[in-house]
C-alpha cells in the first residue's frame, strides 16, 4: 500500500469535548455522506451509501496507560474499465488523546495492479470537518490551515521570518498577484491549492505591493509575476539555497492553469508521505494484518540498492564531466588572455539579460517551455511532444530530472548547430567526441535505435509514432527510435526523450516527438 498524503497535527485548543467517541462520530458520519449516521462498535462495517458502491469501515479504540486512542479506516476498491485491473484506496484516521493534546493523524493510500495508473492526489475530505472542529492545530511552529492566507506589504517581513524559521514544519506555497492583469484567476488557483492540500502546506497570497516588498527582503529567492514557489523546510538565505524551492514561472502558471494546482498538491503531498509518525501514535500498534513479510522487506532492499549503484555510477560519471568541463574552461580562460580578451571571461560568467538561455530549470515541463523558446532555430518540439509530466515533475526527482532534460535538449541543439558547421557524422559520433554541450555516447545513456523485437511488435512500434514537421514526412507523423534515457532509474516513471535527426534533410533540425514517462513507449523488458 503506497501513502500518497499523510496529514499530521496537535491541537492543544479543540472545540467541544475532547473525546475519542466526538473524532469517531465524525469520522463516520463523512464516511457514511450522512450527518445523522450512528457510531458502530469496534470492528468492520460494511457501509451502504446512496448511488455509490458500499465501502468498508474498520473503527478501532485503544485504552493504554490512561491515555486513549481511536483508529478509525475506510476501504474503496474500484475495478479500471480499460485494463480490468482493482485499485484500493483507504483513508486512515488515528487520535491519541494525550494529557496536553489531542495528536492527530490522517492518511490517505492507494494500491493498485495498474502501475501506470497517476492517481489525482489531495487531502481527504474528512480533513474539513476534522480541522473545522479544531481551536489550534500545528505541526511544530508552523500553523496548519486549510484556506489561503493573504499578506499585505505591511506584514511580509513577519513572512520572511516564518520562511526563515528553522522550525517550520510544513512547506509554504507563496502565489503572486501577475504583473499588469486584473484577472483573480491566481486567487483561485491559490485558493483551489490551499483546500487541496490542506493540512499539508501552507498556502500564501501577495498582492503587487507584498511581491514588491518581498523581492525587496528576500532578493532573487522571493516570487513576482505571477509566479508560485514552494518553500520547503529548510534554509531560506541566499541565493545557494534557491535550488531547494521549486519555482514556477509566471508564464508557465498561466500556460498549465488548473495544472499547476496538481503539480504543486502532488509536491507537498510527496513531501508529506517522507514525515515519520510520532511515537506518541505507537499506543495504536500495527495487527498482525498490517505487518511486512521479511520478503517485501528484502525485495524493497535490493531496490534500494539498485538504485544506490545507479546513482553511484551517475555521480562518477558527471564527476568526470565535471573535471574535463573545467580543464576545458581553464584552457579557454588562458587563451582569452593571451590574445587579449581575459575580461570576456568574466563578463560571460553571468548575465541578467531576461533573453539569455538559462543554465538550469526547474523541472521537465519548464525544460520542454524553455526549450521551444530557445532552442527552436535548431530543435523543433511540437505541443504534442510532453507527454504526462505531472508524476514526473512532482517526483524528488523533479529537479534532477528537469535539468538532466534540459541538458539533453541542449545537446541535440549543438549537434544540430554543429552539422550546420560542417560536422560529418550521427548524433552518436559527435557526443563520443567529448564535446562541452555532448550528451553521455553510452547504452545508459542514449538508444540510437530499438530492439528488433520492439519495432516488429505493431503495438510497441505504434507507441513510438509522433508529430513531426511536414516538410520532413507529408503525413506529420514518423516512427522514431533514437531516444535519450534521462534516468535508468526510477522504474517506469522514468523520462524519455525520442527525437528525429533531420540535420541533413529540409528543416537542418532535430525534432523531438515525445517527452515522458517510460511506461508510455514500453518494451518487452518493462
Amino acid at each position: 500500500m503506497s501513502v500518497l498524503y499523510r496529514a499530521l497535527w496537535v491541537d492543544s485548543e479543540p472545540v467541544g469535548d475532547r473525546s475519542i467517541d466526538r473524532y469517531a462520530a465524525t469520522f463516520v458520519q463523512w464516511a457514511a455522506g450522512d450527518d445523522t449516521a450512528s457510531t458502530p462498535d469496534d470492528g468492520e462495517h460494511r457501509v451502504s451509501r446512496a448511488g455509490l458502491p458500499d465501502r468498508l469501515l474498520s473503527i478501532r479504540r485503544v485504552v493504554s496507560d490512561g491515555v486513549t486512542a481511536l483508529e478509525a479506516a475506510t476501504r474503496d476498491e474500484s475495478i479500471d474499465e480499460a485494463t480490468g485491473a482493482p485499485t484500493v484506496w483507504t483513508t486512515t484516521l488515528r487520535v491519541v488523546l494525550a494529557p496536553d493534546a489531542d495528536h492527530v493523524c490522517l492518511e490517505n493510500a492507494m494500491e493498485s495492479d495498474n502501475i501506470s495508473l497517476r492517481p489525482k492526489v489531495g487531502r481527504p475530505r474528512v480533513i474539513d470537518r476534522l480541522l473545522g472542529a479544531a481551536g489550534k492545530a500545528t505541526l511544530g511552529r508552523s500553523a496548519v490551515l486549510a484556506a489561503p492566507v493573504p499578506v499585505e506589504a505591511g506584514h511580509v517581513s513577519v513572512l520572511t521570518a516564518m520562511l526563515r524559521d528553522p522550525d517550520r514544519a510544513l512547506p509554504v506555497i507563496v502565489f503572486s498577484e501577475p504583473a499588469h492583469s486584473s484577472s483573480t484567476r491566481w486567487l483561485e488557483l491559490a485558493e483551489r491549492t490551499a483546500s487541496r492540500a490542506s493540512g499539508v502546506a501552507v498556502v500564501i497570497t501577495l498582492d503587487a505591493a507584498a511581491v514588491t516588498e518581498f523581492r525587496h527582503q528576500l532578493g532573487t529567492l522571493a516570487v513576482w509575476g505571477g509566479a508560485v514557489r514552494t518553500y520547503v523546510p529548510g534554509p531560506v538565505e541566499n541565493d545557494a539555497d534557491a535550488w531547494r524551492h521549486r519555482f514556477m514561472t509566471g508564464d508557465l502558471v498561466a500556460r498549465l492553469d488548473g495544472g499547476t494546482v496538481d503539480r504543486l498538491v502532488y509536491n507537498a503531498a510527496q513531501l508529506s508521505t517522507r514525515r515519520r509518525v510520532p511515537g506518541v501514535f505507537d499506543v495504536l500498534a500495527a495487527t498482525t494484518a498490517d505487518s511486512v513479510s521479511v520478503a517485501e522487506v528484502e525485495a524493497e532492499r535490493e531496490q534500494w540498492a539498485f538504485e544506490l549503484e545507479l546513482e553511484q555510477e551517475e555521480r562518477a560519471r558527471v564527476e568526470g564531466e565535471l573535471t574535463r568541463a573545467l580543464g576545458h574552461l581553464a584552457r579557454l580562460r588562458d587563451r582569452l588572455d593571451s590574445e587579449g580578451h581575459g575580461s570576456l571571461f568574466w563578463e560571460s560568467q553571468s548575465t541578467d539579460d531576461p533573453d539569455a538561455t538559462p543554465d538550469s530549470v526547474q523541472d521537465t515541463s519548464d525544460a520542454v517551455l524553455t526549450a521551444q523558446q530557445h532552442l527552436a532555430d535548431w530543435v523543433a518540439i511540437p505541443d504534442s511532444a510532453p507527454r504526462e509530466l505531472d508524476g514526473i515533475d512532482s517526483g524528488p526527482n523533479a529537479l534532477s530530472w528537469g535539468n538532466a532534460t534540459w541538458r539533453g535538449l541542449r545537446a541535440l541543439a549543438a549537434y544540430a548547430r554543429a552539422r550546420a558547421d560542417g560536422f560529418q557524422g550521427h548524433f552518436w559520433d559527435w557526443c563520443a567526441r567529448g564535446e562541452p554541450l555532448a550528451w553521455p555516447a553510452t547504452t545508459k545513456k542514449l538508444a540510437m535505435s530499438e530492439s528488433e523485437t520492439v519495432v516488429n511488435n505493431d503495438r510497441f512500434a505504434s507507441m513510438r509514432v509522433f508529430e513531426v514537421d511536414l516538410s520532413v514526412d507529408p503525413a506529420g507523423r514518423i516512427m522514431m527510435q533514437s531516444h535519450l534515457k534521462i534516468s535508468e532509474g526510477g522504474g517506469n516513471l522514468a523520462p524519455r526523450v525520442y527525437f528525429h535527426d533531420d540535420t541533413g534533410g529540409a528543416t537542418r533540425k532535430v525534432h523531438v516527438g515525445f517527452v515522458g514517462p517510460h511506461y508510455l513507449v514500453p518494451n518487452t523488458r518493462s
